[in-house]
């Protein structure tokens, strides 16, 4: 099994990417990098009837929340990448604890049905990180949390790049609402 590749980036499609690797072998692997760029990449080989495919990840705990995701009945592999790589980990997961439907099934290709499905399975399986999912003041600091990182995906912003940010806000300001956190993160980027 390939489980792990470095490489630069020949050419790049809509959802994938031709890397090639220190060894002159090109793989096309399920990824979003740019032309040139040198990548180190975790990668989940799924075998099909008349086919094999490589899923990349920038991190090995993309690629296990994959695997899991894989588990659900109703979950192939294209819809599994679209959750992890539109919707990040850590949202999924606090989306999972929270039943938060329309997170999970705002992934391209993630009906309401295989939402449910989701949740349904591995909400009792997944070990929530308690610094994500909090209880303050009687309301979830974590709804609040899933709701500006949606926002800040439909602005394109990449989650690892967002979250750290949202986190810190959550832990030093009190918000009544959720929009008076994504307006505070605003404020900081502009800055």
């Amino acid at each position: 099994m390939i489980g792990y590749l470095e490489g630069e980036v020949l050419y790049r499609s809509e959802n994938s990417v031709l890397l090639k690797a220190g060894n002159g072998i090109g793989y096309e692997i399920y990824y979003n990098k740019a032309i040139g760029d040198r990548a180190q990449i975790f990668t989940a080989q799924i075998f099909k009837e008349k086919s094999v495919e490589l899923y990349g990840f920038e991190a090995l705990s993309e690629k296990l929340f994959f695997q899991e995701l894989l588990k659900v009945n109703g979950v192939g592999p294209k819809s599994a990448y679209s959750l992890v790589s539109t919707i990040g980990v850590d949202s999924l997961k606090q989306a999972i604890a929270f039943d938060d439907i329309k997170t999970i099934k705002s992934a391209p290709g993630i009906g309401p049905k295989a939402a449910k499905q989701i949740v349904l399975d591995l909400k009792d399986k997944m070990n929530f990180d308690s610094s994500v999912i909090e209880q303050s003041s009687g309301r979830t600091d974590s709804s609040f949390y899933i709701q500006a990182m949606s926002a800040f995906k439909e602005l394109g912003f990449q989650e690892k790049e967002i979250s750290p940010i949202i986190k810190e806000k959550l832990k030093n300001n009190e918000f009544d609402q959720a929009e008076d956190l994504i307006k505070s993160v605003l404020v900081q980027i502009n800055n």
